[in-house]
């Protein structure tokens, strides 16, 4: 598991950087273009986004229950600063300028963004900032996008009722 320990964060200014709750729709690796498509699951019309990089030499990309340790350094120095963000002292781009000698050579100048999502933390190594563009409204009939159901409390009070008892029920053997 990684350690965050050193991470120092920088804020980067996305639309989707302050909204409450983004999910990811896709992520698609082709032809050399790294498209990254965003939803704003429970805001009115479910606007969505797609980040674009050009040049990306790895990307990776996490639940993030497995990134327990980095809510923790985020909270504990007072760097949480939205939904996106760039490590300005990347262990990760240390590593392969370090064990990947023609690594420094392609991108002496690179950076570590970072998009956080509901479902997902998503990495990505890049010499350049993608291009975002605004894809509108999600049409009524496609699926929300994400991976999980996240209920909010209050707002979902009334849907934890009548789940509970059913989980707690289907746990009752263990």
């Amino acid at each position: 598991m990684a350690t965050y320990e050193h991470w120092r964060i920088e804020r980067w200014d996305t639309p989707i950087s302050d909204v409450v709750s983004v999910a990811m729709a896709s992520l698609f690796d082709s032809d050399g273009t790294l498209r990254i498509t965003l939803e704003a699951a429970r805001e009115s019309g479910r606007p969505r986004w797609e980040f674009v990089f050009d040049s990306y030499p790895g990307y990776r990309n996490l639940l993030e229950e497995f990134r327990l340790q980095l809510w923790g350094h985020l909270d504990e120095t007072g760097q949480r600063c939205g939904n996106t963000f760039c490590v300005t002292n990347s262990p990760w781009i240390e590593a392969l300028r370090k064990h990947e000698g023609v690594f420094a050579h392609y991108y002496p100048k690179i950076a570590h963004y970072v998009i956080l999502t509901e479902d997902d933390v998503i990495e990505i190594l890049s010499p350049e900032a993608p291009s975002v563009n605004s894809l509108g409204s999600t049409p009524n009939d496609e699926a929300r996008a994400g991976k999980s159901t996240v209920l909010y409390h209050p707002q979902d009070r009334d849907r934890l009722r009548v789940m509970f008892p059913h989980l707690k029920r289907g746990n009752d053997d263990v």
